[in-house]
């Protein structure tokens, strides 16, 4: 086995138990609910409140429990992968064209400019 595919196991197992995690959040949000009597003197803000964090942690543990979507999203797929660049052959190194033949002359005047800037200060400064 390889260990790319055991990393993405690993992390699909990971990303499967966050989802139990939050099932569990979820459904333990449930049980205040079930108390009619407080259901009944409550009024609608109450109870939407009350809901809100049951719906997102359902929701969030079902997109966890799928997740495909995020395991694609962390290891994609080889195939869509582009293939290694081929090695250069040998004798193309020799007929590259060393760097310092590249440089524009804008850049020989803007290295110019820059030694003159870099230059130390003279001491002949008086006070």
């Amino acid at each position: 086995m390889k260990s790319s595919d055991l990393f993405k196991d690993i992390f699909s197992l990971a990303v499967r138990l966050l989802g139990l995690f939050f099932l569990y959040l979820g459904l333990s949000a449930v049980t205040p609910l079930l108390d009619f009597s407080a259901i009944q003197t409550a009024n609608a803000g109450d109870i939407i409140n009350a809901l809100l964090p049951v719906i997102f942690n359902l929701l969030v543990a079902w997109w966890l429990l799928g997740g495909r979507w995020l395991i694609r999203r962390a290891y994609p797929e080889t195939s869509r992968i582009s293939p290694p660049a081929p090695a250069p052959k040998p004798g193309a190194l020799s007929t590259a064209v060393p760097a310092q033949s590249q440089r524009t002359p804008d850049m020989e005047i803007a290295d110019k400019k820059l030694a003159a800037l870099v230059e130390k200060p003279k001491d002949d400064q008086t006070a």
